[in-house]
Parts: structure tokens; sequence; C-alpha cells
């Protein structure tokens, strides 16, 4: 599946077709949450406001 997320520095919307593992708990300043998504060699972790609302719909908004 392809989940689409927005660049943080461009703007640009982008994708990764790695499988959505889950969520890690809030962390940092503002507390967000990160989805992450597991390719082959490496775990991509993207800050659950910059996921699209498409992305969004189709993973959930599950609890940490």
């Amino acid at each position: 599946m392809k989940y689409t997320y927005k660049d943080f520095i461009t703007g640009k919307t982008r994708f990764t077709r790695g499988e959505f593992i889950g969520w890690t708990p809030g962390t940092g300043i503002i507390g967000a949450k990160f989805a992450i998504f597991h390719n082959r060699s490496v775990d991509v972790l993207v800050p659950e406001y910059l996921l699209t609302a498409e992305t969004r719909a189709s993973i959930g908004r599950g609890t940490p």
C-alpha cells in the first residue's frame, strides 16, 4: 500500500510503500505521535501532523 505525507521542508507530498507498524508515544515539546512504516531496510517515522487525510483515514488513529 502507498502511504502519503507532507514534506516538512518543501511542503510537497511524499510517499512510502512501507508496512504500517503502529504509533510511537507522544514525545517532545508538542507531544506529537509518530506513525511507523517499515521498509525492507529502514523504519520511516512520520509525525501525525504531516500525514495526509487519506493516510490518516486508512491507518486509523490508534493509541500508542
